[in-house]
């Protein structure tokens, strides 16, 4: 899955000559949602918010949980 969301924030960036981070935001969003959601029961929507600096792109995500799902047994 995580080569999935490479490949499309890599196409993304190849097509948008103008480099649009929030449309990456949005898809590091979808992409992580679905995996997330194996583990912890979500709280909030996870959050993905981008900052540049100097050459380096930062991108932040938030994730709010209100517990991790339990590993290592099948429940009843």
């Amino acid at each position: 899955m995580i080569k999935r969301a490479y490949n499309r924030i890599e196409n993304i960036l190849d097509q948008d000559k103008l480099f649009n981070p929030q449309q990456i935001c949005d898809v590091l969003k979808e992409e992580i949602k679905p995996i997330v959601e194996n583990y912890i029961n979500l709280q909030n929507d996870i959050k993905v918010r981008f900052k540049k600096e100097n050459n380096k792109n930062i991108f932040f995500i938030e994730i709010d949980a209100n517990r991790t799902k339990p590993f290592g047994y099948i429940p009843y």
